[in-house]
Formats: structure tokens, sequence, C-alpha cells
């Protein structure tokens, strides 16, 4: 023990010493893995956690690291003032109060007895454990080749590696050992974000662009307030006060934060499943069950939420700590409250989702002790439910006032309902609107045009269009799409797609199935149990988001079902397993079968089908299509958009279409009161600024979305430079006033 703690005073030692060198490279690149590693190792020994279930689900290093991250900065934010310090998050007071938390937990760690000292060793064969990282290399130099507009090859060379890297993994996971596994499913969630993150100038994405400028706010101004009405982004620590540590700490620039070290965190997630889906299933099924999560397209989507990518992987430590009976009760409930706050002041959706299924499994496992002798209630689970819900209430009312978020979730669910089946058409079936779920579906640029302007006029009295003129049949929008590349081999695009919807719904199917035969099997254990009854509430959580508009579109349904998969692929393999017995001639045939329909899965999510057979692309391989022009920002428009947010005034109004708010969240703190249809009937006449941006300019696109149904049509132009006078243009971007 001693020893442990001299390595550990060491290393603190090394994070001051790095820490006024942090300009040169290297000690950056030092100091990220000591930020990340070095606190949480310590705190988890002063909660007296083994070593062993460290040792068997090493994501409870960063996550702790993660807690005295937050609570350090938030402790040092909080006192800065009081001692006169009115920028508290400097280098400074924050290196202070980091090293003085750390020096409090080792002291806790002192009378800690010597199984919980985690035992630092290099694999057996540590060169083939790192082989698998050149893959998000790889996936990081298409990325930057695409931005600066070279070919796709290296990104699609990366994309073939992340999917052949698991297959194989995947076909031999009986005979490689956990390292490996481990690292193969780190080194392809890593390279499948970093394909995303890395591109656009600076972001990829809206929701980061806000979260960024709420960051870049936190970093330029050194504090962080504590009150935060109506700004949901600004209350999370996650986009603010971790991040600017970090940035203040390491060196790192604050942009390279959430385009790099934050998805290094988030590749953490599919090794949490995998160390959670350990407790029940064999190393085989555990690596499947990892790999399946990383094959859905949200896994992806995570590069454009920087507050989501921390709260998952949070949110699987938890779930993962709550279940582990290896933990004495103390130390075990410890670690989930704390895991349970850190969820909370991370992500809100997140977070909302993890107490309703907690909440769930509590009244469910208590019903289901009077069928089958098992306690009616688990400490750990009430814990995490009253942690979670106590950090939401206290920190999203009394602390940041920022529960408006949820309160216009309530407000819409009391007005529309939950909204069955939107996109169900008369006529249609039942399964057939299932299946149809609650995607966007379109609707033409003239009924849109009338739809806004009706609602327009009933909602907001104070904009003013141009009356007759905005009339003009001349200035009627007009329909208009984002076509991808042609599909080569329509025959083999539709088999491979077709394929991919069966296998999702079948997954479904399965982890369904899977959850009541674990919680209705004879000689199940407690944990198996447990298990099989946060599926039921996963399911049933996910039939609601599914079936409802209302909620599909506060909370989006793939995000739900990704963050649904920590417990539901367990599951899914659970079913496999269990049917096959310990027979290996049926475990190798399910197997390949299985690897079979993750090589499905892969190639359509990593947007290889779209490569090799057209059709459907995304940004980690190409420089065009909807996702391309809807997400990727440019240093031109970022230009344009500070630029406007330098100008307007309080009491102007601001229009941007979908495009367009991107690069304003990006550059601007124009958010609240955006106006986000530019249609000539919506437009009002007077103290009207106008952002368009270069799909608008130079490629005479607009798109909308009204009632969760997508309009694409053709620029306004003509109405305004008719009407309005372009004040700022740099050829790709422009700014209208009026």
């Amino acid at each position: 023990m001693r020893r442990g703690l001299g390595a550990y005073s060491l290393a603190l030692a090394a994070v001051a010493v790095l820490v006024p060198l942090h300009r040169w490279w290297a000690a950056q690149v030092l100091l990220v893995p000591l930020l990340l590693i070095v606190p949480g190792s310590i705190l988890l020994q002063a909660l007296r956690i083994p070593s062993r279930v460290v040792r068997s689900f090493p994501v409870y290093v960063p996550c702790a690291s993660i807690i005295v991250l937050f609570g350090a900065g938030v402790a040092v934010d909080m006192a800065g003032p009081l001692a006169g310090v009115a920028e508290p998050l400097r280098a400074v007071p924050l290196l202070i109060g980091f090293e003085v938390t750390c020096a409090g937990l080792l002291v806790a760690c002192a009378s800690a007895p010597a199984d919980v000292t985690i035992e630092w060793r290099s694999p057996r064969r540590p060169v083939r454990v790192a082989v698998p990282l050149l893959i998000p290399l790889a996936a990081a130099a298409g990325a930057m080749r695409l931005n600066t507009g070279h070919g796709n090859t290296v990104a699609v060379v990366a994309a073939v590696a992340i999917v052949g890297s698991l297959i194989v993994a995947a076909a031999l996971s009986a005979r490689l050992d956990q390292a490996l596994l481990e690292m193969v499913l780190y080194s392809a969630g890593l390279a499948m974000i970093w394909a995303c993150s890395l591109r656009g100038d600076p972001l990829y994405g809206f929701d980061i662009s806000a979260e960024y400028q709420r960051l870049s706010h936190t970093v330029s101004t050194g504090i962080w307030p504590f009150a935060h009405p109506g700004d949901a982004y600004g209350a999370m620590l996650s986009v603010t006060v971790m991040p600017a540590e970090l940035h203040v700490l390491s060196g790192i620039p604050a942009l390279l934060i959430f385009k790099v070290v934050y998805p290094m965190i988030f590749a953490l997630f599919p090794v949490a499943i995998f160390g959670l889906a350990r407790k029940v299933l064999v190393r085989p099924w555990a690596f499947i069950a990892a790999a399946f999560t990383i094959g859905q397209y949200a896994f992806t989507e995570l590069a454009t939420l920087a507050r989501q990518e921390i709260a998952l992987v949070l949110f699987a430590a938890l779930i993962a700590a709550m279940l582990d009976s290896r933990v004495r009760r103390g130390p075990r409930w410890r670690l989930v409250a704390l895991l349970g706050v850190a969820l909370a002041v991370s992500h809100y959706s997140t977070t909302y989702l993890a107490i309703t299924l907690l909440g769930l499994l509590v009244p469910l496992q208590f019903g289901l002790s009077w069928i089958r002798r098992v306690p009616r209630v688990t400490g750990a689970v009430v814990v995490a439910f009253l942690a979670t819900l106590a950090g939401a209430v206290i920190w999203y009312g009394p602390v940041t006032h920022s529960e408006s978020h949820l309160m216009q979730v309530v407000q819409t669910v009391q007005d529309q309902g939950l909204d069955i089946l939107p996109n169900r058409t008369p006529g249609s079936s039942l399964l057939s609107a299932y299946l149809q779920g609650n995607s966007r579906t379109t609707i033409s640029a003239g009924v849109y045009a009338q739809r806004i302007a009706a609602y327009y006029a009933r909602t907001r009295p104070y904009v003013h269009p141009l009356g007759k003129v905005a009339a003009e049949r001349q200035y009627d929008l007009r329909n208009t799409s984002v076509p991808d590349t042609p599909v080569r081999w329509q025959a083999g695009y539709t088999a491979v797609t077709l394929s991919l919807l069966v296998i999702e719904q079948l997954a479904n199917l399965l982890a369904a199935v899977g959850a009541l035969l674990m919680v209705l099997r004879r000689k199940a254990s407690l944990l198996t149990r447990q298990i099989g009854l946060a599926a039921l509430a996963a399911t049933s959580l996910l039939t609601v988001i599914r079936f409802s508009g209302t909620l599909a579109a506060a909370y989006g349904q793939e995000r739900a079902q990704l963050q649904a998969l920590v417990i539901l692929a367990v599951t899914m393999c659970w079913t496999f397993q269990a049917r096959t017995g310990w027979r290996q001639h049926w475990q190798a045939r399910i197997r390949v079968l299985a690897s079979g329909c993750l090589a499905v899965v892969f190639v359509n999510t990593v947007y290889l089908v779209g490569a090799v057979l057209g059709g459907a692309t995304s940004v980690n391989l190409a420089s065009s299509g909807p996702v391309f022009e809807y997400f990727y920002v440019t240093a031109p428009e970022i230009a344009s958009a500070r630029w406007l947010g330098s100008q307007f005034r309080t009491g102007d109004l601001v229009y941007a279409d979908e495009y367009g708010q991107v690069p304003l969240a990006a550059g601007t703190s124009i958010q609240d009161g955006l106006m986000t249809d530019l249609t000539p009937r919506t437009l009002s006449a007077s103290n009207t600024w106008v952002y368009a941006s270069h799909a608008n300019v130079v490629n005479q696109k607009s798109f909308a979305l009204y009632n969760n149904r997508l309009a694409t049509y053709v620029f306004p132009a003509r109405f305004l430079d008719a009407n309005y006078s372009v004040v700022y243009t740099n050829g790709s971007s422009e700014v209208f006033h009026r």
C-alpha cells in the first residue's frame, strides 16, 4: 500500500511539474492520460473498491477521474471569488485545487486494505495489443485528407479495417485474450468517432457547435456562473468546467478537447458493455454484444454530442457498479452515488432515461420477489435511483435553474399528447407503421409554406411580413432535393439495407425474449434476474418512444436505443448462449452466423455500402450528400456568423434555416429566439437579419423541420435580393438586413 501511495504521489508531482510546461506537445501528451487515470485510481482506492474489480472493469478508472475533475473544478470555481480570485478557472487555481483534492483522497487511502491497491502491469504481448490502435490513426488521417479536398481512399481503407478487425475478432474471440479484445473494441469505436469528429472547420455537428460556444465562453471568462436559466447546455459540467479544466491544465486547445479527447473517452463505452456482459456471458458472446453496439448509426452521431459522450460512459459504469456484488455494500453504494450525481451534471436527457429505467427496476424487482426467491429491494439499485434523481432535481433546479428543457417537454405532451405513430397513413398496417417508427417524413415546399405562415400568424404576432409582396406567386417556394450518389447495383443495395432492417428488428426481439428468460428461469442468479428486469424496463421505454412522436422528438429514439443497449445487448446475446448451452460445435456455428450479421450491420453503418454500391453517404467517407451539407461547417461560415453576432442588438430578429443555424451555434450566442423558417411569408419586414450558409448561397438549397417533417426547397434568394440588403458576404455565406 505504501508503494502504491508513493507512486501516486510521484504522479501528482509530475502533473505539477508538467502543467507549467504544457505549451510543448510532449507535456500535453503526458498530461492527458495522467489527468484521466491518476485521480480516478486514487478515488477508487479511497472508496475501497477491490483491485480485482477494477481489473475486470477498467472503465471505472476514467469515470472516477471525471468525478474528481468535476468536484475539483466546481470547488475552485466556487471558492475562487470568495478568496478574491476573479478568474478561478486558470492554471494556477485549478492546479492547486486538483492537487489538494487528490492529496486529500491519498490521505483517505492510507488506512485502506491492501486488496484495493490497483496493480498496474503491462499485457503479456504489448505490441500485439497495441496494433489495433493503427485503425483510429488511419481514420484520423482519412478525415483530415477529406477536409483538405483529397479523395476518400484512406478513409475507405480505415472503414474496411474497422469492419475487418471486429469480424475477425468476433470469429476468433474464444482464442484471443481479454486485453486484445478490449483493445479491438476501443480502437474500432475510436476510429468510428474520429472519422466524424475530425471533419469540419472547426467542428462537425449542431449540438457540439453550441457546446463549443459554451466552452469558449467559460475559457475566455475564466469563471463558470452557476445560474443558467433557460440554458441547459451551459448548466452541464461536461461542456463547461471539465473541458475547460482539461484545456487549462494540459495545454491542449479547447477545440481538440471536443474533437480528439472526448472521443477517446467515449470509445470506452463498448469496452464498458463488454465488461458488464462478462458478468453473465462467456467471452465470445460478450464481445459480440459490445461490437453490436458500435454498429449502431447513433454511435457515430455521438461525435456531435460532447455532453452525451461523457454521460453514456458514466451511465454504463453506473449500471455495472450497481450490479457488481463483488464490492462490499458501503463502497458500492458510495461509488454508485457518485456516478449517479456525475451523470446528472453531464447530460439531462441521458439522466432522465436513467431515472426512468431505475425507477421501473425497483418495483419490478419487488414484484418478482413474490414469484421467485429474490430480495424485494436491492440497496445499490435504490441508491442509484435516489442519487441520480436527487442530483437532477437539485442541479437542474436550485443550483443552475436550467429545468426549462424538462418543462418544455411536459408542456408539449400536455398540448399535443403522446402523438401515437404520427407517420401512419390511412390504410397502412400497424406493423408497417411500427417499422417506420418516428422517422422523419417529407412535406412539399408549398404545403410547408402555407402551414408555417399560419403558425407564425397564430403564435408570433410580433412578426410582420411584407404582406402582398411576400404573397406574390414569383416568390412561392419550390421543391428541391440533396441527391446522394446514384445506386450502381440496385438489387445488391436493396438486399443489404433490407438485411440490416431484419437484423435490427430480430435483435430487438431477441433482447426482449432474453430478458424474459433471464427473469423467469428457475436457476438464474440474482444478477441474471436483475439484468433481465432492467432489460424489460428498457424495452418498455423504447416501445413508448417508438410509438410516441412527441417523446421521439424530445429525445431521439436512436440515442435512446444506444443507451438501452448497455443492457439489451447483453440479454440479446444471453439468448444465444442459453439456447445453445455449452456444446462447442453449436456455439461455433451460432457465432459464425452472428459474425455474419455483424458484417451486414457494419458495412451499412460505416457507409461502405454507399462507397461500393452508391446510395447514402456520410461525412466519414464523402464530402457530399445530405448529412455533409447539414453538419459540415467551414471557416468562412464561422466568420460570417461571428460578424452577425457582433452586429445584432437586443430586439432584432435573426433568421436562418436548419443549415444556417449550425454555424450560428458554433460562432455566436444567437440561439434563443432564432427563427428557423426562411420563407417570404414568415420573414419580418423590419429589424431583421437573415443568415445564409454555404448550402444556401452556393448550393441554393434550404431545409426546415415542421412537426418532425422535412421540407427541402430552393433558397429564396430572389425575394431576399429584392427586399433585403446584403451587408456581409465572403463568397460562400452572406448576411442580409432590413
